[in-house]
């Protein structure tokens, strides 16, 4: 979703420099703020009475062609001003790459907008908002990052210290431009601050549950984009990502994972997050999400045990489900597909199929899930999955999002053939996805489906519009090819930039990160206002 907030005060627009050929318009804004107040992102601001505040605000919009009483850009303290009738259709434009935390890998799909008023907090915990949920703060100039990570702002207001938002879901930085000169394109090269926040006290971050695995370190990943250390602590910690030991496991025999911080500390258990859906009524009386409501993002790396997965419980994929059906956000990791698959047993008699059929069912012994299919797993007549392994995989360009990371892929140095990744470990992929339910973004003809999206609610599949959450399934692991061990985080994780595999797994979780919308339709900026 894109609701960026903004804190009340008013910026002062002083040592204007405007070109004579330029009618002007100023616009009263307020100067936009991180969560715990930019440290030093934002410019400095003189407070003011006629200061807009709150979410909603209405903006202060004076066009004004200096040919009146008024000299341009008059607007005193508060304004920015538009340059209108440039000299031979010159416009005021932006222009800049935006980069991860780490302020190394440029990315796509990321929100650049110049706002006008104060705008509302960013939730925590699902909300059922799309991409075409307005957003707040009445943008006056807004853009899209491209597959090269670059992005053009068009009528940026001029003057010095412009507000500029940079956001893709709930990840996002405020910063000031320094200075904005008008009829002319103002390039900027800086992937320190034009990145998204690394930590609290740059910026905004999604709160994020991840389940350890013994099997991969999704942890370790989040680490090398950038995110600070500060941010991984346990729940009753200040931090924006949790992390958690996988006990739904069941009897079975996993890898031995990560439980404990090095600096003391260890990990509580997944299962707390589903207690209230193993109570005895086999749900939230209310119908809610419970502990899962905490958070926008759950992560549930792979724990190496295909066996682990038929300890998770009805209740808890319904209780997983409802998360995501109310626009929450998960990202499913190997054998961790058992949340979407099986069918209604007793002992080894199958009461009510899967979509997979009672044959598969018998097999996998899942417990039931409330998801509708998205994608197969299993051959139904060999019983046998899709082999994976190391390899040349496609990249699926026939909706928008794929051609776009096919060649971001190419653009970052990922692939070196335009649609096509070199991909290590990948294990047991979709055999085939269901086309009218989910997306393929990644595969094989023959070696399978590691990456596959669908929007949630599954069930509102043929109504896009209706959808606000989104469910992922990845084969992809990144634990051998970044060379990451098993020791107290964040000991384990190697120090390093990301691999090409790896990079491509940042895409993706972005994508997952980012507003809802149909897939099928390109990726719009949010409407500017009128000027």
């Amino acid at each position: 979703m894109r609701t960026p907030r903004l804190v009340g005060l008013l910026l002062f627009s002083a040592a204007l420099e405007l070109a004579s050929c330029a009618r002007v318009a100023p616009i009263q804004v307020d100067i936009p703020s991180d969560d715990d107040g930019g440290q030093g992102q934002t410019a400095a601001a003189t407070p003011s009475a006629s200061t807009p505040s709150g979410g909603g605000a209405e903006p202060v919009l004076v066009l004004q062609d200096g040919g009146g009483g008024l000299d341009p850009c008059t607007g005193g303290a508060g304004s920015l001003c538009v340059a209108q009738g440039c000299e031979g259709g010159a416009k005021t434009t932006v222009t800049a790459k935006v980069y991860d935390p780490a302020g190394k890998v440029p990315l796509y799909d990321v929100v650049v907008y110049v706002p006008s008023t104060a705008v509302d907090d960013i939730a925590t915990g699902p909300t059922c908002d799309t991409c075409a949920t307005p957003v707040s703060g009445h943008p006056i100039a807004s853009a899209l990052t491209d597959a090269t990570g670059q992005f053009v702002l068009d009528d940026v207001p001029i003057g010095t210290n412009v507000p500029l938002v940079i956001q893709i879901g709930k990840w996002r930085r405020v910063i000031t431009l320094p200075e904005v000169k008008a009829c002319q394109n103002n390039q900027f090269d800086d992937p320190m601050t034009f990145r998204l926040p690394a930590n609290q006290s740059e910026g905004h971050l999604p709160k994020i549950a991840l389940a350890v695995g013994g099997a991969d370190s999704l942890e370790c990943l989040l680490r090398r984009m950038g995110v600070s250390d500060s941010e991984f602590t346990d729940p009753s910690g200040a931090g924006r990502i949790n992390l958690y030991t996988n006990d739904l496991v069941g009897g079975a025999s996993v890898d031995t994972a990560v439980t404990a911080f090095a600096n003391a500390g260890t990990f509580p258990p997944f299962s707390q997050l589903f207690a209230s859906f193993d109570a005895e009524d086999g749900g939230l009386a209310d119908g809610g999400v419970g502990a899962l409501s905490n958070y926008d993002i759950v992560v549930i790396s792979c724990q190496g045990s295909q066996a682990a997965g038929r300890a998770v419980t009805a209740p808890e994929k319904v209780g997983l489900k409802a998360f995501l059906d109310t626009g929450g956000r998960v990202f499913l990791e190997h054998y961790n597909y058992s949340w979407l698959r099986g069918g209604l047993l007793d002992g080894d008699k199958v009461i009510q199929a899967s979509p997979e059929g009672a044959a598969i069912d018998k097999q996998t012994k899942y417990t039931q899930s409330p998801f509708p299919a998205i994608a197969e797993w299993e051959d139904p007549a060999a019983l046998s999955y899709a082999p994976g392994g190391d390899g040349a995989y496609l990249v699926d360009t026939s909706f928008p999002k794929g051609t776009a990371m096919a060649d971001w892929l190419f653009s970052v140095g990922a692939s070196t053939v335009r649609a096509s990744i070199d991909l290590v470990n990948v294990k047991d992929p979709a055999t085939t996805v269901l086309a009218t339910a989910a997306q393929r973004w990644v595969y094989d003809e023959t070696k399978g489906v590691p990456y596959l999206s669908a929007n949630t609610p599954i069930e509102e599949s043929a109504t896009p519009d209706q959808q606000c959450g989104r469910v992922v399934h990845t084969g992809i692991h990144v634990a051998t090819v970044a060379n990451d061990t098993i020791a107290p985080f964040p000991k384990g994780c190697a120090s390093s930039d990301l691999t090409p595999q790896e990079k491509a797994m940042e895409f993706l979780l972005f994508d997952l990160s980012s507003c809802v919308s149909n897939d099928m339709l390109p990726p719009a900026p949010p409407t500017p206002m009128a000027q």
